[in-house]
């Protein structure tokens, strides 16, 4: 005699192999987009830590089987959705974004400009739930912030040596400086959940970002 529980089990399984077949007509960006819109909507409704794939499967009317030929984890689901936010935001990396404007402050204000783009786009309960699992030292999670933090590094140290090839006075900092401006925008996005605006951009650079990173005169 064949148990409800192993009849049910069976059933489960046969919708997940018609769903995944079903998905094969289904691939590329709607089925991406659908996977990542659950994925916002569940945490939303009902937190990161109450996110699985089998919920991201039947929100975004596909199979587990199709999440995990991509994913490990909801964790590297996340971190993908936000590779293409930002991409989406910017256009492309940070640091090509970044261009020469004549000036230290020009150059500030425009990375700040982009990267509070970023998060704008991303949106705060998808950077909460990177938090999250920042708290809980994971390795792939430290290696993505440890990937982060260098890009960061990176933008900043191009920044300054379009101020050092115009001929302006700036300092040799640390990289905990470097890391600086990025630290204010998260803070400041997290924190407040709204995006600073233009005259609060300028105080920060001026008031605080311009005095670390300028010699004086």
């Amino acid at each position: 005699m064949v148990s409800k529980t192993a009849t049910t089990s069976d059933t489960a399984e046969r919708a997940e192999r018609s769903d995944a077949r079903s998905d094969t007509r289904r691939r590329g960006d709607t089925l991406t987009e659908s996977i990542y819109q659950a994925v916002e909507d569940i945490i939303k409704a009902e937190g990161y830590t109450n996110l699985t794939f089998q919920k991201i499967a039947q929100a975004a009317q596909t199979s587990r089987t199709v999440l995990y030929r991509r994913w490990e984890t909801p964790l590297e689901l996340i971190h993908d959705i936000i590779v293409e936010k930002s991409l989406h935001a910017l256009g492309g990396e940070l640091i090509d974004m970044i261009e020469d404007t004549g000036s230290l402050r020009g150059d500030l204000l425009h990375m700040l400009t982009l990267y509070q783009r970023y998060y704008i786009e991303v949106g705060p309960e998808i950077m909460n739930a990177m938090l999250f699992e920042m708290s809980q030292n994971s390795p792939t999670m430290v290696a993505i912030g440890q990937n982060a933090v260098k890009k960061n590094i990176l933008a900043m140290r191009k920044v300054l040596d379009f101020a050092r090839m115009r001929g302006e006075k700036v300092k040799n900092v640390s990289e905990f400086a470097l890391r600086l401006p990025f630290d204010l925008i998260r803070m400041q996005y997290l924190l407040h959940r709204i995006a600073i605006d233009a005259r609060q951009l300028e105080l920060l650079v001026d008031e605080i970002l311009l005095p670390v990173f300028e010699e004086s005169a």
